[in-house]
C-alpha cells in the first residue's frame, strides 16, 4: 500500500510539472500551481524521510536481537563450561584418590612394607564378618 502512495505522489507530481509549463508565466494560476507542487515535494521528502528513519529503526532492532540472542549464546556456553569445571573439581580428586588407594593397597598386600599413610588409614577400617 505504501507503494502505492508513493507511485501515485509521483505521478501527481509529474502531472503538476506538466502543468506548470502550460501556464503562463507571471500569472496567479502559476503561482499556485508553483504552491501546490513545493507541498508535494515537501510532503515526498518527508515520506521518504519517514521511510528512512523506520528502515533504520528497523535495522537497529535486528542488530539489537542478535546481539541479545549472542549474549544468550554466551551465557549458556559460560555455564556448561562452569558446570564442566565444578564436575571436574569433584570427580578428579575422586579418581585420583581411587587410583592412588588401590596401587596402595596392592603395595601393602603382601605387608613386608608399611607406609605410615596405609597405617593410619587400616586403623580406620572395621573388620566385617565374612
Amino acid at each position: 500500500m505504501d507503494e502505492q502512495i508513493k507511485e501515485m505522489m509521483e505521478e501527481e507530481i509529474k502531472a503538476e510539472i506538466e502543468h506548470l509549463s502550460e501556464l503562463e508565466p507571471g500569472s496567479e494560476e502559476k503561482s499556485k500551481a508553483i504552491d501546490v507542487m513545493s507541498k508535494l515535494c515537501r510532503l515526498n521528502v518527508e515520506v521518504a524521510k519517514v521511510d528512512t528513519e523506520a528502515d533504520e529503526k528497523r535495522e537497529a532492532q535486528e542488530c539489537e536481537e542478535q546481539f541479545r540472542r549472542e549474549q544468550i549464546r554466551q551465557q549458556v556456553r559460560e555455564r556448561y563450561v562452569r558446570i564442566g569445571i565444578a564436575t571436574a573439581e569433584i570427580v578428579l580428586p575422586l579418581i585420583f584418590y581411587g587410583i592412588w588407594m588401590r596401587k596402595g593397597f596392592k603395595f601393602e598386600q603382601d605387608g613386608t612394607y608399611t607406609s605410615t599413610t596405609f597405617r593410619g588409614l587400616f586403623s580406620k577400617f572395621k573388620p566385617t564378618k565374612k
